[in-house]
């Protein structure tokens, strides 16, 4: 089997996008199936032991479902 399939659902958008463009991509792309494919990529990505990839498609995965950006929380 030729190794090009290994990479050729990843394409390397990771490296293009930052999580929220890649949000829009996949939700664009993919509709109520996007989550499942991100977690895909998240997977496959763990496989290749890749953990940088790994945190990115996960965090995609966070702004599918609603997670707002991180803030710092306020003293007191």
């Amino acid at each position: 089997m030729p190794t090009s399939w290994k990479r050729s659902r990843e394409a390397s958008i990771w490296r293009r996008l930052d999580p929220t463009q890649a949000m829009r991509v996949m939700a664009d792309c993919y509709g109520e199936g996007a989550g499942a494919e991100v977690l895909l990529r998240a997977f496959l990505e763990e496989r290749e032991m890749n953990p940088a990839a790994v945190r990115f498609w996960l965090r995609v995965y966070d702004l599918l479902n609603g997670a707002a950006e991180p803030q710092a929380s306020a003293p007191g």
